[in-house]
């Protein structure tokens, strides 16, 4: 087979440039069907977004607005109720808009650390943000704890980079927020669209179903990658494909392992590129207490997961009539003694704590899963810059474009992939 482009990989990036190409191209997906970390899964009557929970929202209205109208009638608005469990006490998320909700004593500390805060040297990484901006109480307490468990790592070992994603919320919200006047952070997440049925994955469906000039082929993992720009050879369980341009958004680790022309540079920068996988305990429950959240945060370091999310509050159509379900997060990777923990003792020790946290009756789980994803974020320690900008640097050298999280090396939101796809395509249309 012979094709002006050829896309590795069927996620989220994949698909939604493959719909905005009007020249021909084929995809090369691994799995029998296209989502990569946005697929979802429907079982015994249940959905599940398998790396995590996604949402239609960005900041970007024309990328925002494309996802909403590829959907169809198959899409409603919602608004997020997040939570953080802090010792036994639901508080407002972000924390520092919910202080109000802390014992007194905590909230004290908290808005005491933040008004009468000495911090006064340049934040070199993310620990020391934290002080400088939020003082010794809400840092110590929650910002602090639920960074070091979702990124698996110190966050002094964290660089400035990841704090650009941080809205840092005005004085006036935080004071309020200790005092009980209701307050809102992150408010371009505060509401957000989803899917009516099948989950975050309808949407790599409805860009597929654009898709006009060019194939998806399912079930076709790529063994080998060889050649040049203008010629490229990609060996896949099918066989042979040739191709005059690549795009390739696989795990750019995966990328490097089939192909011998990784430049030597690339190669360099990876081996001390991290990332953490994520482990997702999936649980059906055959009774609905109608919790309305949408997500809790859970710093607790007793507690495995880092976050609990309730498919039910993005669609009702995710569980059967009468049922609930949820689904908790646990960052790890091999090595860590949580990787290398079975099934069993995951979902026994993920089970206790939502029992203890009074979320749930043991007794009335009708559904449970444990899948495990090895690439989940990318993590940005304070030699990250340097080395994703040599990444990008010699690849880009090579003419293969890398799209999105994993292939870009970046923790990039799913409106950002099809952002930066629909970039690509209007370059690719071009050349």
């Amino acid at each position: 087979m012979s094709g002006t482009i050829g896309i590795l990989g069927g996620g989220i990036s994949g698909i939604a440039l493959a719909a905005h190409l009007r020249v021909p191209c084929e995809v090369l997906e691994a799995e029998p069907m296209p989502g990569g970390l946005c697929a979802s899964l429907q079982e015994a009557g249940f959905t599940f977004d398998v790396a995590g929970p996604h949402i239609l929202f960005s900041k970007n209205q024309e990328v925002l607005g494309r996802m909403i109208e590829s959907l169809g009638g198959n899409v409603h608005r919602r608004r997020r109720e997040n939570r953080i469990w802090f010792k036994g006490h639901l508080v407002k998320y972000p924390f520092e808009n919910g202080l109000g909700d802390l014992p007194k004593e905590d909230c004290y500390e908290c808005i005491l650390g933040y008004l009468r805060n000495p911090w006064v040297k340049v934040p070199e990484n993310l620990q020391e943000w934290s002080y400088a901006n939020f003082g010794s109480g809400i840092s110590d307490k929650y910002f602090l704890p639920y960074n070091r468990k979702i990124w698996n790592l110190d966050p002094a070992e964290i660089s400035l980079e990841w704090v650009a994603r941080i809205p840092k919320p005005p004085m006036e919200d935080v004071l309020k927020s200790a005092i009980g006047i209701a307050t809102e952070g992150y408010l371009h997440q505060l509401y957000f669209h989803y899917p009516v049925l099948g989950g975050f994955q309808a949407l790599v469906q409805a860009f597929g179903t654009r898709i006009r000039a060019g194939a998806v082929r399912e079930s076709c993992p790529v063994l080998k990658v060889a050649g040049a720009a203008g010629a490229w050879t990609v060996t896949t369980a099918l066989g042979e494909r040739h191709y005059e341009t690549l795009v390739s958004t696989l795990p750019v680790h995966e990328l490097a392992r089939i192909w011998d022309g990784f430049p030597a540079e690339g190669r360099e920068a990876l081996a001390g590129l991290r990332y953490n996988g994520l482990i997702n305990i999936l649980l059906g429950v055959a009774e609905d207490r109608g919790y309305p959240y949408t997500a809790l945060y859970v710093p607790d370091e007793d507690i495995l997961f880092h976050r609990l999310s309730f498919p039910k509050a993005f669609s009702e159509k995710c569980v059967p009539s009468g049922h609930s379900s949820m689904m908790a997060e646990i960052t790890s990777r091999p090595g860590d003694g949580i990787w290398e923990l079975g099934d069993a003792e995951l979902l026994a020790r993920t089970v206790a704590s939502l029992e203890r946290m009074g979320l749930l009756a043991p007794s009335t789980l009708a559904y449970r899963k444990v899948l495990r994803f090895p690439y989940g974020y990318p993590i940005y320690d304070t030699a990250y810059f340097d080395r994703v900008a040599a990444l990008h640097r010699s690849v880009r050298a090579t003419g293969i474009h890398l799209l999105g999280r994993f292939a870009q090396f970046e923790y990039i939101n799913s409106d950002v992939c099809v952002e930066r796809a629909l970039a690509l395509a209007g370059v690719l249309n071009q050349s």
